[in-house]
């Protein structure tokens, strides 16, 4: 049986990357389509910013791009609503101008698998005839914003598009458990490249020479106290000292406890390097602010900036201990960090905030250290920066080499053949 995997993403560019490598791999098992965000005309931040809009779907979108490392054939549609509108009409003219993209590509000869990644996309799923649909939950959407006035709407368009496709992918049992509603939700924890996160130490996986990503400057975030580089050279990461304690993915907005943070900043050893790539995000909820103002007022931690993909592993092989700096609330518990991957991926012992329950921290075999205070969190990082060997580094690869991004997409496509007789 042969397989085209057509992946919808709820992001703008299919090389950033917390999304590309995350279904990279079903392009070894199958032609590879992605769908990215679309452009849509009558949205509000169309309507507000027209010119930059049309400029950035020009320069990147205006024809279908290859993915010059899994082949993957990229385009990018224009729609006319935004697809949180229950509206017939509108679906069915969003429907009918994604069909227009779709056609020059359409699968021959080929079972077609869509990925749907996001909540708001039921309306793309016509009727299914030969085409079978997945939704791939990454989070709790309904708790995404952090505010109780859209929560259940978007609670009830998660259980809606449920109840719509074939299968569910959940990243962790806790997610499994709050939408398990029928036979057809499955937990399948996040994975990691393995050929892109190679360590030192490794030298039988040959490393992928990944590209620099097509990036648009003006699409990273242009908020307060964000550093506003994006970085391609490693000389900046040639300057880290040890011991170094870093982070892949900075402070983000309301993902990240600033309190938490400022204490182990406080307490740890004025020895260790604290460094971050990314920025320090502004959280939209209210009552995460003024941890936000006091963190950023007298914050140790150095943030890089935005290093490109292809760079990661150089940093985070400078890097002693990974850390996430998750808040421990009822969102982050059903959250699954890629970065956590990444860091074992590269051998290093990882320092955690305890925001999983304890049927999700099983995965990681006790190979990540989980903290409810800043006080064991600074206990954690010292001891794993103190007694780390070679023998525990290879532990860690192996874990990671288990759960590979293409171990992942087999396991997908079993779950097809098994489940729906294909």
């Amino acid at each position: 049986m042969k397989f085209t995997f057509i992946v919808l993403i709820n992001d703008k560019i299919w090389q950033r990357y917390t999304r590309r490598p995350h279904y990279s791999a079903l392009a070894e098992l199958g032609d590879l389509i992605v769908i990215e965000y679309p452009l849509t005309i009558l949205s509000k931040k169309f309507l507000k910013r027209p010119l930059r809009e049309i400029k950035y779907y020009l320069k990147y979108s205006w024809s279908k791009r290859i993915d010059t490392l899994s082949g993957a054939k990229i385009i990018r549609p224009i729609i006319l609503f935004p697809s949180i509108l229950e509206n017939p009409f509108c679906e069915f003219i969003n429907r009918k101008l994604v069909a227009l993209f779709l056609f020059s590509i359409k699968a021959k000869n080929s079972k077609e698998i869509y990925f749907l990644t996001y909540y708001n996309q039921a309306w793309l799923i016509a009727k299914k005839n030969y085409k079978r649909f997945i939704l791939d939950m990454n989070d709790e959407w309904s708790m995404i914003e952090y505010d109780d006035l859209v929560k259940e709407k978007i609670k009830k368009l998660t259980f809606d598009i449920i109840a719509k496709v074939d299968l569910v992918l959940t990243v962790t049992k806790r997610l499994r458990n709050k939408y398990n509603c029928n036979a057809k939700i499955f937990y399948l924890p996040n994975a990691v490249d393995i050929n892109h996160y190679v360590p030192s130490f490794d030298t039988k996986t040959k490393k992928t020479k990944e590209p620099s990503l097509i990036y648009d400057k003006e699409f990273l975030s242009l908020i307060t106290n964000d550093p506003r580089k994006y970085i391609k050279s490693i000389d900046l990461i040639k300057e880290i000292k040890n011991p170094a304690v870093g982070s892949i993915s900075g402070l983000a907005g309301n993902w990240s406890d600033f309190d938490f943070m400022a204490k182990v900043e406080e307490l740890l050893p004025p020895e260790f390097n604290l460094l971050s790539t990314g920025n320090i995000g502004l959280p939209t909820k209210q009552d995460f602010l003024p941890g936000y103002f006091k963190y950023i007022s007298k914050n140790r931690m150095r943030f890089l900036g935005h290093l490109d993909y292809s760079i990661l592993p150089d940093f985070l092989g400078k890097i002693n201990v990974g850390i996430v700096m998750h808040r421990m609330d009822e969102f982050n518990t059903h959250s699954a960090p890629n970065k956590i991957w990444a860091y074992l991926a590269m051998g290093l012992p990882v320092v955690s905030t305890n925001f999983l329950t304890e049927p999700d921290k099983e995965i990681f075999e006790g190979m990540v250290s989980f903290a409810n205070t800043p006080e064991e969190y600074v206990e954690y990082i010292v001891y794993a920066y103190e007694n780390d060997s070679q023998e525990l580094k290879i532990k860690r690869r192996r874990l990671a080499v288990k759960n590979s991004t293409f171990n992942r997409a087999k396991k997908i496509v079993n779950i097809f053949k098994e489940k729906l007789n294909l």
